[in-house]
């Protein structure tokens, strides 16, 4: 029998660039993965990998800004193409099919996107169950380093962040620290390969959601806040019951994120 193998679409982004980064000599029991650039296979108009019977898609392709409707095509062809050959597929969704709110965000509660690009998510994920309802759903939280507020710091040029009415550190956020990610994303496919049930969604953090400011402080930057703003989520705090019953995660603290990002050499 052919050994099984393990395709990571979406290998020129960010996150599959800190897998490659992270897994050189990555075995999840589907073997070395093979990781897919747009050079490689482009997803909606060019013929698809030699995907076989009992590989895995680990399917990170999409768009976060841009034509982010777009999402769900992709989706939909990575999927087409599990199906058509038997494999399995985990596939990378986003915490931003959530509304946010005061309440933790379960896989199990309602899904209301505040934004375009959340709305296309669920729409490729809606697209992914209908095409392979065994496909397993992973909604990834912020990611240190790959976010809109750490992966954009420069040095020297103070950081202006939006006031929460009540919350002292800025907007609060479920986060994960890029190192964790990689061992929990390996946790999580050793046990897909190892054939164990797995829940049908997973929300992707580290337990204990953190405030903007306290990110901020932990890197040395200066920072303020600016002027009050309509439509600013306060918060935004993932369940991670589920996950942390498949996997151990460690909570996230501001300095323990900063710290792993900058443990990382030549990422993002």
């Amino acid at each position: 029998m052919a050994e099984r193998r393990l395709f990571i679409t979406g290998a020129g982004g960010r996150l599959g660039r800190l897998l490659r980064h992270q897994w050189p000599e990555f075995d999840s029991g589907f073997g070395r993965p093979v990781f897919l650039s747009r050079a490689d296979w482009d997803i909606c108009s060019s013929a698809p990998p030699d995907v076989r019977q009992g590989d895995l898609i680990l399917d990170l392709a999409g768009q976060i800004q841009g034509d982010v409707a777009r999402n769900a095509d992709l989706a939909q062809s990575v999927s087409q193409v599990a199906a058509a050959a038997g494999a399995s597929l985990a596939y990378l969704s986003s915490a931003a099919v959530y509304s946010g709110g005061l309440q933790k965000m379960a896989e199990s509660g309602p899904c209301m996107p505040l934004s375009d690009y959340g709305r296309s998510k669920l729409m490729a994920e809606g697209r992914v169950r209908q095409i392979l309802p065994s496909a397993l759903v992973l909604r990834l939280g912020n990611v240190a380093g790959a976010d809109a507020l750490l992966g954009t710091l420069r040095p020297g040029v103070p950081v202006v962040l939006d006031p929460v009415p009540g919350q002292t550190g800025g907007p609060i956020r479920s986060y994960i620290g890029p190192i964790t990610l990689a061992a929990v994303l390996g946790s999580v496919l050793r046990q897909l390969a190892q054939g164990k049930a797995l829940p049908p969604v997973l929300n992707i953090a580290q337990p204990n959601p953190v405030a903007m400011a306290d990110l901020v402080t932990a890197t040395d930057q200066d920072w303020s806040f600016g002027p009050e703003r309509t439509g600013v989520l306060a918060k935004m705090d993932l369940d991670t019951a589920l996950l942390q019953s498949v996997c151990d995660v460690a909570p996230a603290t501001a300095p323990g994120l900063v710290g792993e990002l900058k443990m990382l050499k030549g990422w993002p």
